[in-house]
């Protein structure tokens, strides 16, 4: 008979499978995923698709002992944590994280920085653009984008010998290798893109329109979902790391 711990942790193998089957079905679920990445770009894929499949509205989120030791904050009595499978040792294991809404403060507590583009932000993040990515645009929208479509191909040359098994029972499956080429390269684009944009509270209505997101349905697979999830959190993430340097970089 499975242990309580193999039972919950056979559960959320399950639930995350379940959501990488289902995130790429609808402009609605994969936007709403991410969002999600643009909130909490510091965790990698697998466990950003566990939070948005169990909390989509959490903004920061850290586990008990950092709220409590270094936050001095507490966790509200009977919240419900985030359940995600830590991989990082031989035997997975479970640990629990709670948003900050999940928490209060005490005396001397700390709130999590979140940082917010203002209007002024955005001439230093396109220089930054330009200087630590070499990209360049007309204005923030396309400087984004313009990094989203370099970052993609880097991606794509650095794992291409790998594309093939990730594609295998999906829509992907059958195209040949300038096919592969072109629909990763343009899912990567629009989906990198997407959470930069929105992140920095920029008009992405406007911007985007529904047929940018078709490449993605293709990706309707666990494995392909994998594949384009972590392209699209890893690439992110160093953009957005450098705007928050920019963002906290003290004004002269």
């Amino acid at each position: 008979m499975p242990t309580a711990t193999q039972t919950k942790q056979a559960y959320l193998s399950e639930l995350f499978e379940d959501t990488a089957g289902r995130v790429t079905s609808s402009l609605a679920n994969w936007t709403g995923f991410l969002t999600t990445v643009g909130k909490l770009y510091k965790y990698p894929f697998h466990e950003q698709l566990m939070i948005y499949a169990q909390r989509p509205d959490a903004t920061a989120c850290a586990e008990y002992g950092l709220w409590n030791d270094k936050m001095n904050r507490y966790v509200r009595r009977g919240t419900k944590g985030i359940a995600l499978i830590d991989t990082t040792s031989e035997n997975p294991q479970i640990k629990y994280v709670f948003d900050v809404s999940d928490t209060g403060g005490r005396e001397n507590s700390r709130r999590p920085f979140l940082w917010e583009m203002r209007e002024h932000h955005e001439q230093p993040i396109l220089e930054m653009l330009a200087d630590k990515f070499g990209v360049s645009g007309d204005n923030l929208s396309d400087g984004f984008y313009n990094i989203a479509n370099t970052l993609a191909k880097e991606y794509y040359d650095n794992h291409k010998e790998e594309m093939p098994y990730f594609a295998e029972d999906s829509f992907l499956e059958d195209y040949d290798e300038d096919n592969l080429r072109v629909a990763f390269e343009n899912a990567a684009t629009v989906s990198i893109a997407y959470p930069l944009m929105k992140r920095c509270g920029l008009d992405t209505e406007n911007y985007f329109e529904h047929e940018d997101f078709f490449p993605i349905f293709d990706f309707n697979t666990s494995a392909a979902v994998s594949l384009l999830g972590t392209a699209v959190s890893e690439q992110s993430e160093q953009v957005f790391r450098q705007i928050s340097l920019t963002i906290m970089k003290p004004e002269c």
